[in-house]
């Protein structure tokens, strides 16, 4: 069974403090990078949950067979980056491709916190 309580205090927790300070900054500036970065960080938090089911069935599967779930990772990103495709002068490329990298910097976080 996924571990919803540690996957929000792990990554979840993160996410939506920093997408709420992204609203915040949208708002007031109204820049396409920021609604781009905005976009990206939701599709880069989806990925992540993906990531962290699939990693979990791994984890418990009993056969030889296992899933990463690249599909539906790229199927996101396709998504995101669909929205700069329909409204190109509203959305900004680069802001959504800064927010899909997220996931992996928290990742490398988590990562050397578990260190100590």
């Amino acid at each position: 069974m996924f571990d919803i309580k540690g996957f929000f205090k792990s990554y979840l927790q993160y996410f939506i403090f920093f997408i709420i300070i992204l609203f915040v900054v949208y708002f007031f500036l109204k820049h396409e990078f920021v609604l781009g970065l905005i976009i990206g960080t939701i599709a880069s938090a989806v990925n992540l949950f993906s990531w962290e089911v699939y990693l979990n069935r791994a984890k418990n599967a009993e056969s030889l067979q296992l899933s990463t779930g690249n599909w539906v990772r790229y199927l996101v990103t396709i998504v995101a980056c669909c929205f700069w495709l329909k409204y190109p002068l509203i959305v900004d490329i680069i802001g959504i491709l800064v927010g899909l990298m997220i996931a992996y910097v928290l990742i490398m976080f988590r990562s050397l916190k578990s260190l100590d």
